[in-house]
């Protein structure tokens, strides 16, 4: 790969050092060359970056782009992502999908801004005369269906594991709504499988930056519905794209811990 071949900043300036006649030179030339191991590093590391992103497919890139955007409200560089998702194929109703489910994850203020980003990019582009397709439409849950009892089976696929009904937890309906809203009622709707759905949550919760137990364990759920370990370095490179560096160190370090308590 061509990060593998790229030097760190370590070697460069091991570089820089080894030649003893050149580093008591002018101070012109010294900068001259403090400029070219410079530009040499961002060359690796910029390589190394689309790299890491080419591990995700075009539609995968902007369900992380925009899923992030959404949850910091960066309003600007979401209508891009919106558009690049279109334009990767993603349906109309795939992307209200992803707005749609952060809500529960970013709030109802992140998710309303956000929808209202996305009908401003499809007025826009359909004055273009571009005609995006709708996709599947949501699904109704099953007639007469134990809302709890379905939403704890699709969580129990998540997790991978079999769960008790109704624990006790200290606000006993935060484990109800759980149950029976979020992992019922939106993960039920289908349109999107539950692998792009915790593709979408890893990448808002990484960009949000402070809720790391929730990361940890939705990123174990997202490898849970094969997501891959180069996928997960996909999402954190669409991160330091997007948001920076900051997220996507946090984001890298409990990727970590997460790929450590798997082996």
């Amino acid at each position: 790969m061509i990060f593998k071949k790229c030097l760190t900043w370590s070697k460069l300036q091991g570089l820089y050092l080894f030649f003893p006649a050149i580093w008591p030179v002018k101070k012109k030339t010294k900068i001259l060359l403090a400029s070219v191991c410079a530009a040499l590093l961002a060359a690796c590391n910029h390589a190394k970056e689309e790299t890491m992103t080419n591990f995700l497919t075009p539609k995968q890139q902007a369900i992380s782009a925009v899923a992030a955007l959404a949850a910091v409200g960066d309003l600007e560089k979401l209508s891009a992502a919106y558009a690049q998702g279109l334009d990767a194929g993603l349906t109309v109703n795939e992307l209200k999908e992803i707005t749609l489910q952060l809500y529960a994850y970013t709030g109802f203020p992140r998710c309303l801004n956000a929808a209202g980003v996305l009908e401003n990019v499809l007025k826009e582009r359909l004055q273009k005369g571009i005609k995006d397709a709708e996709g599947p439409t949501p699904q109704a849950l099953p007639e007469g269906a134990d809302k709890y009892e379905l939403g704890k089976k699709n969580l129990e696929v998540l997790v991978a594991s079999s769960l008790p009904s109704h624990p006790q937890t200290f606000i006993q309906d935060t484990d109800t709504f759980l149950k029976e809203h979020l992992f019922a009622d939106i993960f039920a709707r289908g349109v999107l499988p539950f692998k792009d759905r915790e593709m979408a949550t890893v990448s808002a919760l990484a960009a949000l930056q402070t809720v790391n137990p929730q990361l940890k364990a939705h990123m174990g759920m997202a490898m849970n519905t094969g997501v891959t370990p180069q996928e997960m370095q996909g999402i954190i490179a669409v991160l330091r794209k997007q948001l920076g560096a900051k997220p996507a160190a946090n984001a890298a370090e409990v990727l970590k811990t997460v790929l450590a308590a798997r082996k």
